[in-house]
């Protein structure tokens, strides 16, 4: 077939005359011949050697002329004899290339072509892009006075090497809607389109374009462009998808962009900002560019899969971003197109693979940023605790005697005789169900030395309840006295004036003790009290009264126990308040109650508990057991004297303690143990005393900590306490007065304030806002990377040093291999892309279409562009004029060419349809924040407010809960939240929001260079009936009215001027007052439906109907659906 082809070719070109073909355009390698060869053969005969066919290479003129069996690919000067020419015009199904097989196929042109190449001697040119750019001069024009600029030379050089003009420039009303759009996002206001048409100063138009660049707005404008490429989200991504704090990031961006930060400053920060020599907190924030990759938070993930898919995406987005190439089709195997190894992807991988992040849920590493409130808050409070820390120096009388009565004290105390400590005996392991379950359970051991706590499975009541305090609290296991932590019981005030409280057991049991836990705050209300023990027909079994006199009470936190003789088994224990003289208004409030019992497992001692000589003390021991498992410690604590003992202990995990069979310690915490973790202090009575130790294993090694303290002196107090007050020098005598006011009870008001400082201080720290950023690893734990075998993180190939692909540009001497070396590779001066990448951005937002329309691949597989000599002008002057962005978008809008009216004619559109010779004005939908902004802003509802949260505007319900069942709900924002730019609205990756996504705003799960453009009925469905254009029809329809003017007809007017910054056409108002007429006349039929439409949002303005309102509304919503609404032309 393709040989039959060729002969037709021939056979035209016969009856053409080959002087006709001769006289055509030279074939040019780059444009005629690479982008048939990488299209059809590279992926088979490119770089690739491990997927290259037949070892040929085609992709360099050394492969397509190596000297191979038969005859080389390629014979310079002879179609005829080239093997690669045979295989493209053969018949052979065996033998033609491409493969049919392959769904390639070239067409007669490009067969005709490539032999004209081969013909021509086979030159091959470097690609376009990588070669650096060069400024050329401006082209000769015919006809000087229409061009405004340098872009202007070019754009009319080509139109005129073809006879035709460019368009008219376009009236003044559609220039400043189309400049205010494509610099700030926002329509003008009627008042600002009516001072430009008016302007009579021959520079009207640059000191518009002044005014608009320094707008604020021009960097929430801007900052959207540069957010779809950092692919900046509200969310981390992958399948939970959690919320994400980074909107300071989008700030900076913002900021950046209105201060005009130059580009290669910008690039700098955003790459490697935390490398700066000192870097300051907004150089660290702008790092944050690299922390949107994604992270994933679901169980069972492997941490180091998606650490390593984060560099990926860095490495990724860097090419994609600066220099327009797919660098990650190198992840797995060599690039098959452009001069990119996998062994050099993974060099530079190397780079972006020393930073501390690894695929965390708190996405440590984080930056604190606090407001500049936050910052003043916390000032004032750090200078109030200077001030007061300063009392704490103070010196009175009071203070030194109370000093000498302390220091006399703790010699006494260091004097009196430690207890003797028996050998450590251990029982267990024993096993639970997971780790509370294994923290609450009574297993033998703990029955047989303190008996079981029975009121747990009891049922509890009380003479009356009040503020939430039901019985139940005092037997739900928590022994906490704080009645915030609700948790402590409590009777009626006053009308109760004889409260009791008791708990029926699950059945009569052999009480041993009962252990009574009272409430932190007003601890004073439980004294006086007498606990009984009935049996199952209520008879007293044993009763005692309590603290009788008023004097004391149960000490908080601590239990009080209460040992039980009864003669029988209970079945009620009961707690009364006695008579008190003086305590009119009685109260009961309790934290616990525990009923302990005695039972015989039936084992002997020597069973169930093994010794432990090599225990020795202040050291911490191992244990060995399982996950969720318990083991028992006990030993004798023989004391001289009775009297109080203070005791360190640590624990791996969970610890619970009791002496004498009283608890004295729980706590529940999953954590390594250590020395000191809690000290407790414990009550010994003379002679022998048991201490039992409850030690509960999570999922980590266990192990426990213990140590008798004596008086508790830091280390470099006891020494000078020690030494005679006579004798001590005067540093000596400040370090002990110091270490007393520490704990001076004159002191505590002081020390309270100070807490209490420090307390607002932490709530402060605790709620600013953090942000992730880059940081970089230590020396001594940097990473070695591999080149993962078709890009499996589990298969390690080779290792690799940190390097820069070797096929384009050198790094200059000096650089350094980190992210900070990348961004200056990135930015030097013979980089061939980085400023034709970024030139082409520009343009692409302003005229809709890139001068390389494919912006996110400017390597052999990309398009050649439109206008190379007018990129490369634009590139080097970009780049030589200090990479000022907003000098270059002023370059652009300045010219002529961006001027023109949008005008289509005839003559020019019949040969370029998409207006790639810029004969015509850019005319293109609007993106999708933009459609939301003009509607706001139109509306009269669009917020001005800047910077912080995203925020949460209306939109269709239960679409989380439906993604993430039933997770977290879309909260709207009320006030002006409600109505900010939608550059602004909180971005969920896996469930992005729907109007936006409908105008294909990305999802930014990966970098979006650009948006692609489509036109569905869905977006009309959005713009006519999504809850917020409704509203946003409701806001306009009532600023129209109450604007607009006296009549009917006024008010129209003003809606066309205002909503298409034209001068009023006829037809329109006629055609817009048929459809108010028409509503109007239906909605004064149905007055229901007109309520149904407005009012419930949007208040009816003075003087105004529903029904007029209702048919405003409608008039309204059309315009906010116009296609000259929709559109920027």
């Amino acid at each position: 077939m393709r040989n039959s082809l060729y002969s037709w070719i021939i056979s035209v070109a016969g009856v053409l005359g080959f002087a006709r073909l001769a006289a055509a355009e030279l074939v040019d390698f780059s444009r005629d011949v690479r982008p048939v060869l990488s299209r059809n053969c590279f992926a088979c005969h490119g770089q690739d050697e491990n997927t290259r066919k037949a070892d040929l290479r085609l992709d360099i003129r050394e492969g397509a002329l190596a000297e191979r069996k038969g005859s080389p690919a390629v014979v310079p000067g002879d179609r005829a004899g080239s093997e690669l020419f045979a295989r493209i015009t053969t018949d052979d199904i065996d033998d033609i290339m491409p493969p049919e097989d392959s769904g390639h196929e070239l067409t007669a042109d490009e067969i005709e072509r490539i032999g004209e190449w081969i013909d021509g001697g086979a030159p091959y040119d470097r690609h376009w892009a990588f070669t650096p750019p060069t400024r050329p001069r401006l082209p000769g024009l015919s006809d000087r006075s229409w061009a405004r600029n340098g872009i202007d030379h070019f754009i009319l050089s080509g139109l005129e090497a073809t006879g035709d003009r460019p368009g008219k420039q376009a009236n003044r009303y559609t220039i400043i809607r189309r400049l205010s759009l494509d610099m700030t996002g926002l329509p003008p206001t009627p008042a600002e389109v009516a001072a430009f048409v008016n302007d009579k100063r021959l520079n009207a138009y640059e000191l518009l374009v002044d005014d608009l660049l320094s707008r604020p707005a021009y960097g929430e404008r801007w900052a959207r462009v540069w957010l779809d490429l950092a692919r900046y989200a509200d969310s981390a991504g992958y399948g939970s998808d959690p919320l994400r704090v980074i909107w300071k990031y989008r700030d900076w961006v913002i900021d950046a962009l209105n201060q005009n930060m130059p580009y290669d400053q910008f690039t700098i920060e955003q790459l490697a900002g935390d490398l700066l020599p000192e870097p300051s907190r907004d150089q660290l924030l702008a790092t944050a560019f690299h922390r949107n990759t994604k992270t994933n938070t679901e169980g069972g993930t492997d941490d180091e899969e998606f650490r390593v898919e984060a560099v990926r995406d860095r490495v990724d987005t860097t090419m994609q971003v600066w220099m327009g190439l797919t660098m990650g089709c190198a992840k797995c195997h060599s690039h098959k197109y452009d001069p990119i190894t996998q062994t050099e992807y993974y060099q530079f991988y190397a780079m972006f693979n020393q930073t501390e992040d690894n695929d965390q849920g708190n996405d440590s590493p984080r930056i604190p940023y606090p407001s500049d409130e936050e910052t003043k808050r916390l000032a004032v409070i750090d200078d109030e605790i200077y001030a007061l820390k300063a009392k704490l120096d103070v010196h009175t009388p009071a203070l030194t005697k109370g000093q000498r009565a302390w220091e006399l004290k703790s010699l006494r105390d260091l004097a009196k005789p430690k207890p003797e400590l028996g050998l450590w005996e251990m029982s267990g392991p024993f096993a639970g169900d997971n780790f509370d379950g294994a923290f609450a359970k009574v297993f033998a051991p703990e029955r047989l030395a303190i008996g079981e706590n029975v009121a747990s499975r009891g049922t509890a009541r009380q003479s009356s309840t009040s503020n939430n305090g039901e019985a139940k609290l005092a037997i739900d296991g928590n022994t906490s006295g704080k009645f915030e932590d609700k948790t402590v019981t409590h009777t009626q005030n006053p009308s109760d004036k004889s409260p009791w409280w008791e708990v029926e057991l699950a059945e009569p049991a052999n009480v041993s003790q009962v252990v009574v836990w009272n409430r932190a705050e007003a601890s004073e209300r439980l004294s006086a009290f007498r606990v009984l023990a009935l049996d199952a027909e209520r008879k007293s079994l044993f009763e005692k009264d309590l603290f009788a006199t008023g004097k004391g009470n149960p000490k908080p936190n601590e239990g009080f126990a209460v040992p039980v003789e009864a003669d029988g088994k209970v079945s009620v224990v009961r707690i009364e308040l006695l008579p008190l003289a003086g305590r009119n208004d009685p109260i009961l409030s309790l934290a616990e109650v525990q009923v302990f019992t005695r039972s015989d497992d039936g084992k002997t001692e020597s069973e169930q508990w093994a010794a432990k000589p090599e225990w020795v003390d202040a050291k911490v021991h191992s244990i060995e057991s399982g996950d969720h498992s318990v083991v028992y410690l006990r030993r004798s604590v023989n004391a001289a004297i009775a009297g109080t003992q203070q005791l360190s202990l640590g624990s791996g995990d969970g610890i619970k303690a009791w002496v004498n069979g009283r608890e004295v310690l729980s706590k529940k915490s999953k954590r390594t143990a250590k020395a000191g973790q809690e000290k407790v202090s414990i009550n010994l009575s003379q002679g022998k005393n048991e201490l039992l130790l409850k030690i509960v294993n999570n999922d980590k090694e266990s192990g426990f900590y213990f140590a008798v303290r004596g008086v508790d002196f830091p280390e470099d107090i006891l020494p000078v306490l020690l030494i005679d007050e006579a004798k001590r020098a005067k540093p000596q005598m400040e370090k002990i007065a110091a270490h007393y006011r520490t704990f001076a009870e004159e002191l505590e008001p002081v020390r309270k304030s100070i807490e209490a400082k420090r307390k607002q201080h932490k709530k402060i720290t605790d709620s600013i806002v953090t942000t992730p950023f880059m940081s970089e690893l230590a020396k001594a734990k940097r990473r070695e990377t591999y080149l993962m075998i078709k890009g499996s993180f589990l298969s390690k190939g080779n290792a690799v040093q940190a390097g820069f692909p070797a096929s384009f540009h050198v790094p200059a001497k000096g650089t350094p291999h980190d992210r900070m070396g990348v961004a200056k590779w990135l930015l030097q001066p013979d980089n061939p892309l980085t400023a034709r990448v970024a030139v082409n951005r520009f343009w692409s937002r302003l005229f809709g279409r890139g001068l390389l329309d494919t912006e996110e691949d400017f390597g052999t597989q990309g398009n050649l562009p439109d206008h190379p000599e007018l990129l490369d002008w634009l590139a080097v002057d970009f780049r030589g004029t200090g990479w000022d962005m907003k000098r270059l978008i002023k370059t652009m809008v300045m010219s002529a060419t961006y001027r023109q009216s949008a005008e289509v004619r005839g003559d020019l559109t019949k040969h370029d349809p998409r207006n790639v010779r810029l004969g015509r004005g850019p005319r293109f939908r609007l993106e999708a924040e933009m459609v939301r902004d003009q509607a706001l802003a139109l509306s009269g509802l669009c917020s001005v407010k800047m910077h912080g949260p995203s925020v949460y505007p209306p939109q269709p319900p239960n679409l989380w809960q439906a993604a993430f069942n039933g997770q977290r709900d879309w909260a709207t924002s009320r006030g002006e939240d409600r109505y900010r730019r939608g550059f602004y609205t909180f971005l969920r990756r896996t469930v992005p929001y729907p109007s936006m996504a409908t105008f294909d705003a990305p999802s930014r799960e990966i970098c979006a260079v650009r948006r692609i453009r489509t036109n569905t009925p869905l977006q009309s469905f959005v713009t006519l009936n999504d809850e917020a254009y409704v509203e946003f029809a409701q806001a306009l329809a009532h600023r129209i009215y109450a604007e607009g003017g006296e009549s009917m007809e006024d008010r129209l007017k003003f809606a066309l001027r205002l909503t298409l910054a034209q001068p009023v056409d006829a037809h329109r108002l006629a055609t817009l007052t048929d459809l108010f007429d028409s509503e109007l006349a239906e909605y004064r039929k149905t007055p229901n439906a007109a309520k149904e439409l407005f009012g419930k949002t949007v208040p009816v303005p003075n003087g105004a109907t529903l029904p007029e309102m209702a048919a405003l509304t409608v008039v309204a919503n059309v315009l906010l659906n116009l296609d000259a609404i929709l559109m920027k032309g």
